[in-house]
């Protein structure tokens, strides 16, 4: 999650509604046809098929609030999740206090900053930066640097899974104003809201701003709106593979989606493999 967020920003507040699980969650309707565009139709099975070889705990950067790690620790993977935002962290621990002891027990928690990744471990052979959790790294240095830190972290051939939009689907000039993204129920509320959302031009650091309104239907028919607004740096292809090769890693293969699809300019994603 992007560090500069604070703790009640709305992108935190809805995130389990704009982001939802198939696995857990209270209204199945939330995970609709637009998760396929979103990036998060298919992405946790992958997560799975890849993990379930490995042996010894995952490394999840930007678990937030355990989309991804609650299902790998569903089909017995430990793992350990790190986020710099304590109100993530904090929906986190919430979900988690209605899992089984087993499946708690496999989950490590740590609230840490990923430029500057310190922890015990140092022989993780797999470790994951899904669903565009580089890029909300708003800046070149800081990205170069938490691949860095990632490395420092990993056993030798161990694995890195990044997961990032293909920049060339991007508007590169921006929208001229929101507009409706999708309507869904707030898990936390079970009220529905609509999500408006729209993109600025592509800064000279190559950033761009995702901006917009939650309007959210209250029980007496009045409507509230919460604006969000964060930051996120896209990457181009070379660029990640020359970061990467700095970091100490070699590409294995960059596929375009979830399900092993060729990587194209027109794909939606860049699935890239990597081994220190």
């Amino acid at each position: 999650m992007n560090s500069t967020l604070p703790d009640d920003d709305p992108s935190i507040l809805y995130n389990d509604s704009d982001y939802p699980s198939k696995d857990h969650g209270p209204f199945p309707e939330n995970f609709d046809a637009v998760t396929d565009a979103q990036g998060v139709a298919h992405d946790v099975e992958r997560y799975i098929e890849i993990a379930s070889g490995v042996r010894g705990p995952v490394l999840e950067i930007g678990c937030g609030s355990g989309r991804v790690g609650i299902a790998l620790a569903r089909v017995g993977i430990d793992i350990y999740g790190v986020d710099i935002s304590a109100g993530m962290l904090a929906r986190y621990n919430e979900k988690l206090q209605k899992e089984p002891t087993e499946l708690q027990r496999r989950i490590h928690l740590v609230k840490a900053d990923a430029t500057k990744l310190d922890l015990d471990r140092r022989d993780f052979a797999l470790a994951l930066l899904p669903f565009n959790t580089l890029l909300c790294i708003p800046d070149f240095q800081q990205q170069q640097s938490a691949l860095n830190a990632i490395s420092a972290h990993m056993r030798p051939n161990g694995r890195l899974i990044i997961d990032i939009i293909n920049p060339h689907r991007l508007n590169m000039h921006g929208d001229p104003a929101p507009k409706p993204f999708f309507t869904r129920r707030n898990v936390w509320t079970g009220r529905q809201y609509t999500r408006f959302a729209a993109t600025s031009p592509i800064d000279a650091e190559q950033r761009q701003k995702l901006y917009g309104w939650y309007d959210e239907l209250r029980e007496d028919g009045a409507v509230e709106r919460k604006p969000y607004s964060i930051t996120w740096r896209p990457l181009f292809r070379f660029e990640a593979e020359l970061m990467l090769e700095k970091a100490g890693f070699k590409i294995e293969k960059i596929e375009g989606g979830h399900r092993g699809e060729a990587f194209t300019p027109e794909s939606p994603k860049m699935f890239i493999w990597a081994q220190k």
